[in-house]
C-alpha cells in the first residue's frame, strides 16, 4: 500500500516536470525556475506538517550568509525566518533540516565542478547534521559523474578527495533521466573506499522503483525522523517503504573517491 503511495506521488511530480519540458523547449532559465517551483510545491504539499519548504538563504553560526539555495526545508514550528520578501526567506542554520540544489541539466565537467564548489561554499553555513541533496532532472551517467569527480581541481597541492573534503559534498545525488540515487557510502569492491553507491530495486511486481521515488522517500524519511526526535511524535512511521530483501535488488552503481 505505502509503496504504491510513493509511486503515485512521484508519478504526479514527474508528469508536472515533463509538462514543462513539453511546452517550454528553448528557454533553459525558465525551465530551471519552473522545475524548482514544481519540486518545492510538491514537497511542501506532501511532506509532514511542521516544516516549511522555501527558497532563500541560510545564516551560519558566525553570522555569514550562504549563497542562494533552491530548496530549504526547515523547522517552522520552532523557528521563524529572520527575514522574508515574497517567497524568499533568510533562516538560521539551526532550523534547517535539509537543502536541495536543483539542476535541469548537468552533462559537462565544468557544470559539475561548479556544483561541487557550490556545496563547498554552503557547507560553511550549514549545521553538520543538515541533509544536502543534488537533484538533476537530465543528468550525465554515473560513469561520467565519476570522471567529473576525479577531474575536480582541488585547492592546494593535494589533488584527491579525503575525509574532510568528502564532508562538503552532497549527501545524495539523484539523477532522473539517467536514473540513479547515489548516497554517500562505503564502496567495498576490490578495495575499501569511500564514495557513493546507488542501489536500484524492483518491487514485488517486478516494476522498477524509480530514482525519483527513492529521492522522495529519502527526503520524507529525513523530515519524519527529525520531527520524531524533536517532538516525540511517531511521524517517522506514517508511511513505510518496504524493500524486503536483496532479492529485490536490480543493479548497483558506485563511484569510488578515496581510500578508507
Amino acid at each position: 500500500m505505502f509503496n504504491e503511495f510513493y509511486r503515485l506521488k512521484t508519478e504526479e511530480l514527474l508528469n508536472q516536470l515533463l509538462q514543462v519540458k513539453t511546452f517550454i523547449k528553448k528557454h533553459n532559465p525558465t525551465i530551471g525556475l519552473l522545475t524548482e517551483e514544481i519540486l518545492r510545491r510538491f514537497l511542501a504539499t506532501f511532506l509532514p506538517k511542521g516544516v516549511s519548504v522555501e527558497q532563500g538563504f541560510v545564516v551560519g553560526v558566525d553570522g555569514e550568509l550562504s549563497k542562494q539555495i533552491d530548496v530549504i526545508i526547515y523547522d517552522s514550528l520552532k523557528h521563524a525566518p529572520y527575514y522574508r520578501i515574497n517567497d524568499i526567506v533568510v533562516v538560521p542554520s539551526s532550523s534547517v533540516i535539509a537543502v536541495i540544489e536543483i539542476k535541469t541539466t548537468v552533462k559537462s565537467r565544468t557544470a559539475f565542478h561548479e556544483i561541487i564548489s557550490y556545496f563547498y561554499s554552503i557547507s560553511k553555513q550549514l549545521h553538520c547534521n543538515t541533509g544536502t541533496y543534488l537533484f538533476i532532472y537530465n543528468s550525465a551517467t554515473v560513469e561520467m559523474l565519476g570522471s567529473y569527480f576525479h577531474s575536480f581541481k582541488h585547492p592546494g597541492n593535494y589533488q584527491k578527495f579525503d575525509h574532510d573534503t568528502f564532508l562538503n559534498l552532497p549527501d545524495v545525488i539523484t539523477g532522473i533521466n539517467s536514473s540513479y540515487h547515489l548516497k554517500k557510502d562505503y564502496v567495498t569492491f576490490e578495495s575499501d573506499k569511500m564514495g557513493y553507491t546507488s542501489y536500484n530495486y524492483i518491487d514485488n511486481t517486478d516494476e522498477d522503483i524509480s530514482s525519483l521515488e527513492l529521492f522522495y522517500k529519502d527526503v520524507y524519511s529525513r523530515v519524519s525522523n527529525y520531527l520524531a526526535q524533536t517532538t516525540g511524535l511517531s511521524s517517522a512511521n506514517d508511511f513505510k517503504f518496504d524493500i524486503k530483501s536483496d532479492r529485490t535488488m536490480k543493479s548497483i552503481f558506485a563511484i569510488e573517491l578515496f581510500d578508507m
